[in-house]
């Protein structure tokens, strides 16, 4: 039971990758087929918004069984809903319900592994993880050279097939008896870190294409480096996962330390070509850390830990945004050095704690 549980975590895993980076591979043949227009920031809206509910939902529902294996039906119902849609209003109704499964997905996929594998938390869950990075890797390449309404529809199946691996999923273990408690400073430490590491992640795959072309690279160059970078980021995840174990926090100081060296490449040109880099030192920072919160705190850690990602991948790379080109590199250096000095803290703290 335990090997069909982990399983269904991942396929879980594996189908938020997907369906987060589905928009992004569908866009050209959403403008060719409904040209949505302005209306798409409302699709971002509404799967926002029922990403938030679905992960508060999860949060107060320590109970996985059945909403665990509904939330992934539900994500397979709205997959349906977007291959099967006429006009971008119906896209737009499957926005809402997409987002509420894929945010107790992304709450259950996480830390049911870290219950079936408390001894091996760490690893297990930067492994399963890594279907994540695979969905997002595989999902624009499938959308561009096959029918993007088949493949949707294939994806629907696989969320099927996931609700069947994951029915019956055990209840959400209760805090350690050593643990903090959502109100405690390492806790809070550890949400900043994570948003940081989030804003982090996203401010390296959202702009570095475009400081790429500023320097005067072609865009296809920089597009290639983008994937490289996501496939160096998931094989981070799984080919460090047992070095991190460990000694998580001073190992993940030596990774980030790693990441502030890649975001100094920026100022030396031609080295930015480099930065793919960043992605396979970055890789384990997310899960580490959220596995550490599941072992201190239990599983409120975890949804604090994705609201914490969800803040952080957004507000970062909004900031980024209001930069000229020409200041990205001192944006990543930046929330590099912050992420750095807060790894440290925690480390501090950490061995504090434990004398």
């Amino acid at each position: 039971m335990r090997l069909r549980l982990t399983l269904g975590s991942a396929l879980s895993l594996l189908l938020s990758g997907i369906i987060a980076a589905s928009p992004g591979g569908l866009l050209p043949q959403w403008q060719e087929v409904f040209d949505p227009g302005s209306r798409l920031s409302l699709y971002f809206n509404l799967y926002l918004g029922g990403l938030l509910l679905g992960l508060t939902l999860a949060r107060l529902t320590p109970v996985r069984h059945p909403w665990f294996p509904m939330a992934m039906v539900l994500a397979g119902l709205g997959l349906l809903g977007v291959a099967s849609a006429q006009s971008f209003d119906a896209v737009l109704w499957a926005a809402f319900p997409l987002g509420l499964g894929v945010g107790a997905i992304n709450l259950s996929g996480n830390s049911l592994p870290g219950d079936l594998y408390p001894e091996r938390r760490m690893i297990v869950l930067s492994q399963v993880n890594a279907a994540f990075g695979v969905g997002a890797i595989a999902t624009p390449f499938l959308v561009s050279f096959f029918p993007w309404r088949e493949v949707l529809t294939a994806f629907a199946v696989l969320a099927f097939l996931g609700a069947a691996l994951v029915w019956k999923a055990p209840a959400s273990s209760p805090p350690a008896p050593d643990g903090g408690h959502p109100g405690n400073g390492w806790l809070w430490l550890l949400v900043l870190a994570i948003g940081l590491y989030a804003g982090l992640e996203q401010g390296f795959a959202t702009f570095s294409g475009a400081y790429l072309t500023e320097l005067g690279y072609p865009t296809a160059l920089a597009g290639a480096l983008l994937s490289a970078y996501w496939v160096a980021f998931t094989a981070g995840r799984l080919l460090m996962a047992y070095w991190v174990a460990r000694d998580p926090l001073r190992h993940l100081t030596w990774l980030v330390c790693g990441a502030v060296g890649v975001a100094l490449l920026y100022f030396l040109p031609p080295l930015p070509l480099l930065f793919p880099l960043a992605g396979f030192l970055i890789g384990p920072v997310f899960t580490t850390l959220m596995a550490l919160g599941q072992g201190r705190v239990g599983n409120a850690a975890v949804a604090y830990a994705l609201y914490a990602g969800a803040s952080g991948s957004t507000l970062v790379p909004a900031l980024f945004a209001l930069l000229p080109v020409a200041g990205i590199p001192w944006g990543l250096l930046l929330v590099g050095l912050a992420l750095l000095a807060l790894t440290q803290r925690l480390r501090r703290l950490d061995a504090r704690t434990a004398l």
